[in-house]
């Protein structure tokens, strides 16, 4: 049973399609087509309603005798009340997914019912959204003498996954670590900044509809503008919204992009002010109805994605301090807002201002922005082609070892010509060599590759090299000694490369 208890999906109905994977006899079909009917009155009467005492007997017998053809539910937390027997251990194994969203009490129900459970969840994206006052929580654990062995049941400030994360040895925490979602661009900035460079990025980006090809996955919209707060609380940066339209309209009427398109802001009254503007351009508002178009704040955007999402921070020199409090204290809501994108992250804000902030995480990620920028315009001025004899200028050299030198200009006496640090897609390949339509992507690693060698480390290798089959290279490792004691080695395992697509 897989049970999701996201905040805005709780009243979904029961999906009670279930494919059976073997013919079933005239009893079990007629079993089961009378458990569907009352099933269907069950969710009708909804799950505070009232249900004649036959009708809701019946059902739970019939759901007793049809269990061998259930075996597994897909429901909510709260929908689960009245349609699943509450029966201690009446199932082998519960699946509680997005668990960092889910609050503890609403999912006691579905534990109870459960012989295990596996609890799926980050603790680094948006926790539940609690109606108890964090002061009354407290006093509650006091009045019943819980407060010095139970704290952290407290329902206002710890989600189920973070009492199932404390509950636990840590070889029964799983990690979840390749992400398959994102641009490399967007993701690297979370991975360093909320998960200790602890992600592998796996994207296939051919997957990916990115807007237009050579521009960063991320990129800065500067819109110098002025936050107010309105009457009813949070802030508004109305320069900043004409700039997101303008944007909007350059992309999906200027480019006639068709991928899916979403905006994201941390303030209510910034989502809605932009969806008046939208809506108040008609030609804009009708094109984007094709795009899968939904503006909103972040809390509603958990658990969802587009391929292209525009970010608008709302901060200015002007920002109510009480807004910059607000952004401050909750990183996990900047995380969850950057990483809704799969191929392209555009932020439309004031570039000063939020360098200048003092919230940590913004800064730092404005500046990364930068220096994805200052990245791809230095990729600009080197072209890639084959250079002469000496190793040329590349956009990296920090990251150049003298090994590589050496191995480039041995290949190059020897008449193979190489492009150092080519990129392709986040790679930087040491050398590319190319044979008519064949690419070669070779590495030199170095020293302390190997000393620090790893099962991680050969995971991620295993990414890259697959990536890198998936676009057509072909990829060949060196390490340093190799180079050191049999340069004249490694130039023939190239040129036999080289060789092996004219059948010689």
């Amino acid at each position: 049973m897989q049970l999701d208890s996201a905040e805005e999906n709780r009243n979904r109905p029961v999906d009670h399609r279930v494919q059976l994977r073997h013919r079933m006899s005239a009893k079990d079909r007629t079993m089961l087509s009378r458990y569907n009917s009352l099933l269907q009155m069950v969710i009708d009467a909804g799950p505070d309603g009232s249900l004649p005492r036959t009708v809701g007997g019946q059902y739970r017998k019939l759901h007793l005798e049809a269990s061998h053809l259930l075996p597994c539910w897909a429901v909510t937390s709260l929908s689960a009340k009245g349609r699943l027997p509450f029966e201690p251990g009446y199932f082998d194994l519960v699946v509680i997914d997005e668990a960092s969203q889910c609050d503890i009490a609403s999912a006691l129900p579905l534990l109870y019912r459960a012989k295990a459970a596996v609890i799926i969840g980050d603790p680094q994206q948006l926790s539940h959204i609690s109606s108890l006052p964090r002061g009354q929580d407290q006093k509650l654990l006091d009045r019943y003498g819980l407060v010095e062995e139970f704290p952290q049941w407290g329902y206002s400030f710890n989600s189920l996954f973070t009492l199932g994360a404390g509950q636990v040895a840590g070889g029964d925490i799983v990690a979840l670590l390749d992400h398959h979602r994102s641009h490399a661009d967007i993701i690297s900035f979370s991975n360093d900044q909320f998960y200790e460079e602890r992600l592998r990025v796996a994207t296939n980006y051919d997957r990916l509809r990115i807007p237009r090809r050579g521009e960063p996955g991320v990129r800065w919209v500067d819109a110098p503008g002025s936050a107010t707060r309105p009457s009813a609380g949070g802030a508004i940066n109305r320069p900043e919204i004409g700039a997101l339209v303008a944007e909007l309209r350059r992309l999906v009427l200027g480019q006639g992009y068709q991928g899916t398109i979403g905006v994201v802001s941390p303030f209510r009254a910034q989502v809605n002010a932009i969806r008046e503007a939208v809506s108040a351009d008609r030609e804009l508002e009708q094109a984007l109805a094709r795009s899968r178009f939904l503006a909103d704040t972040v809390h509603k955007f958990q658990g969802d994605e587009r391929d292209v999402m525009f970010f608008s921070p709302v901060v200015s020199k002007d920002t109510p301090r009480g807004a910059i409090g607000f952004l401050g204290s909750n990183g996990n809501l900047f995380n969850v807002a950057i990483t809704r994108a799969r191929a392209q992250l555009i932020v439309v804000g004031d570039l000063s201002a939020c360098m200048d902030c003092g919230i940590e995480y913004l800064e730092n990620f404005a500046r990364y922005s930068l220096d994805l920028q200052e990245r791809d315009r230095r990729a600009l001025e080197h072209v890639a082609e084959p250079g002469g004899p000496d190793y040329p200028t590349v956009t990296n050299p920090d990251q150049v070892s003298d090994w590589e030198k050496i191995l480039y200009r041995a290949l190059y006496q020897a008449g193979i010509r190489s492009i150092p640090q080519y990129q392709v897609e986040k790679y930087a390949l040491d050398l590319l060599v190319t044979d008519g339509p064949r690419k070669l992507d070779v590495e030199v690693d170095g020293e302390m590759y190997h000393r620090n060698w790893s099962g991680e480390l050969c995971r991620r290798d295993q990414l890259r090299n697959h990536r890198m089959f998936e676009l057509g290279f072909d990829v060949m490792r060196f390490w340093v000694y190799e180079v050191r004691d049999d340069l004249d080695g490694c130039v023939e395992r190239v040129r036999k490369w080289m060789r092996a697509s004219h059948g010689s």
